[in-house]
Formats: C-alpha cells, sequence, structure tokens
C-alpha cells in the first residue's frame, strides 16, 4: 500500500512554501508548467498535457518551485521592477555619505569635495563651489538675507547653554564670552550652510564648534553673490606687516551692492585657506 503522506511528506520543502512561499517563483515555475503542458499536449493529446500540467502544480505547490534552482535563478534573471512588485526586488543600499573628521583645511577639502560642496577652479588654482551646493545654499537663506533672532539661529553652530543676542550680528554666549559675525548676511550664511552640510556630512555635527565655524568661514569666501542683496562679491588678499610679529595675509570679502562684509579672515602666509580662492579673482 502506498504511504501517501510519507510521500507528501519528502516532496514538501517547508523554506519555500507556507509564508516562505516566494511569488515570484511560483509564477515563474507555473508559467514553464504550462508551457511544458501545452508543448507536451500538442505532441501527445490534450489529456496528457493536462495531466503533466496538474502533476506539475502539485510540485510548485508542495516544493515551491519546479525547476530546481529556481529561487536563485529569478532573483537572478528577473528585473528588479519584475521583482518589486512582489516585494521581493533588493533594497537599495543606503546612501553612504562622506565623513568628515577634522577642520584642517587640506583635509577638509578632499571631504568637501567628496560631498559635492567644492571643486577645483578650471586652472587648479584655487576653488569653487559646485552649482549644486551654491543653490541649494542660497535657497536655504532666509528671506532679505538676516535671520530674525540671531540667538535661536546660531543655537546649531556653538555648544552653550545659554545665547542671548546683542545685536544683528553678535550673540553672548553664557554670559562670558561674545561671538561677532562681519555683518547680518555672513551670519545668515553661516546659518544656511551649516543646514545643507548636515545633509551631506557625517560628522559634521560633532565637530568642535570653533572648527565648524571655521570650515563656514572659509565656505563664504568662496561665494559669489552677496547672501542679502545678491550683489557681486569681491575678495582682496593683502599682505600686512607687523613691526614684532610674522606678516599676516588679510582676506575680505565685500558686497560691491550693499556693502556688507560677508568674509574677514586673517591668516599666515602658509595657511592652506589662501588656496581656496584664485589668484586675482575672489568669487566662487
Amino acid at each position: 500500500m502506498i504511504d501517501v503522506p510519507a510521500i507528501v511528506a519528502r516532496l514538501e520543502r517547508p523554506e519555500y512554501t507556507g509564508e516562505n512561499r516566494c511569488l515570484p517563483c511560483t509564477v515563474a515555475n507555473v508559467a514553464i508548467a504550462a508551457l511544458l503542458a501545452v508543448g507536451l499536449g500538442v505532441a501527445t493529446s490534450t489529456l496528457a498535457g493536462a495531466l503533466a500540467f496538474a502533476c506539475a502544480l502539485l510540485l510548485v505547490y508542495l516544493r515551491g518551485y519546479l525547476i530546481p534552482g529556481t529561487p536563485t535563478l529569478t532573483r537572478r534573471y528577473l528585473p528588479d521592477r519584475v521583482l518589486s512588485w512582489f516585494g521581493k526586488a533588493d533594497a537599495p543600499e543606503p546612501e553612504r555619505r562622506p565623513t568628515i573628521e577634522t577642520a584642517d583645511l587640506e583635509a577638509a577639502v578632499e571631504t568637501l569635495s567628496t560631498a559635492d560642496v567644492v571643486r577645483s577652479t578650471a586652472n587648479g588654482d584655487g576653488l569653487r563651489l559646485t552649482d549644486d551646493f551654491r543653490e541649494r545654499w542660497t535657497d536655504r537663506l532666509p528671506a532679505g538675507g538676516a535671520v530674525e533672532s540671531p540667538a535661536d539661529a546660531v543655537a546649531s553652530l556653538v555648544d552653550a547653554d545659554e545665547i542671548d543676542s546683542c545685536g544683528e550680528a553678535t550673540v553672548e554666549l553664557d554670559g562670558t564670552k561674545r561671538l561677532r559675525w562681519e555683518s547680518d548676511a555672513a551670519l545668515a550664511a553661516d546659518v544656511a550652510a551649516d543646514r545643507e552640510l548636515r545633509t551631506r556630512l557625517d560628522g559634521w555635527e560633532t565637530l568642535e564648534p570653533a572648527d565648524r565655524r571655521d570650515v563656514l568661514a572659509g565656505l563664504r569666501l568662496l561665494r559669489e553673490r552677496c547672501p542679502a542683496c545678491d550683489g557681486r562679491l569681491e575678495t582682496r588678499c593683502e599682505r600686512v606687516e607687523h613691526c614684532c610679529r610674522r606678516p599676516r595675509v588679510a582676506l575680505e570679502t565685500d558686497c560691491e551692492s550693499c556693502g556688507r562684509s560677508i568674509a574677514a579672515l586673517a591668516v599666515g602666509e602658509s595657511s592652506p585657506l589662501l588656496e581656496w580662492v584664485p589668484a586675482g579673482d575672489g568669487g566662487a
């Protein structure tokens, strides 16, 4: 006497049936079974084709597939669009963002380039903002190029328990230290750039506040349009002599239209920041 339950148990593949059944595999195998059954029916008889189709369906039901290796073959050869209909398409890899670990300007340039923030100029004598970053930075600027509340705006830029506004571009930290930007437009530019960089860089939020401000100040040197009035910006480099100190280089970026100062830095003659601004040209 044929032990039907034992035969069924040997044929069953629970790893491919029930809750584990793969619909793309099932559909593909049923389609193959139908084609084989039609071919057999044409070559022999309709009854033979129908019986073959019934046996194939039984195997697909018990085993999850008819053709050995179907789960692998289906995932390998069916397009993602078809697999997505059944929720079987491979999930896209999470976007990997570059990580900024230091505000050292030479290292930061490489990271900012990877994050599509800056690029080298055509002749390689300086840096430019990328078109995408410049547009997104500008889109994040507040209307009129000035923040409503400096204290609230700079909260993400500084590490302090208490921040008080002391003017349109100055804040006081914990009642002991003051931070001053060159203008309200410079402050607005830093706040907007900070928000955009948070979407592009891992590790940006964990950098020391002073390091983040250094990077932001460098990016301001690369702007070509005023954050407040959209006027053309001009950057000047001037060597400053001191009687008792080493010479410094003053970098100043001002708006030709509204006169606002956007950046004003004094750096050593060997500072990598001097390589950010192309010789004879102060915009990005």
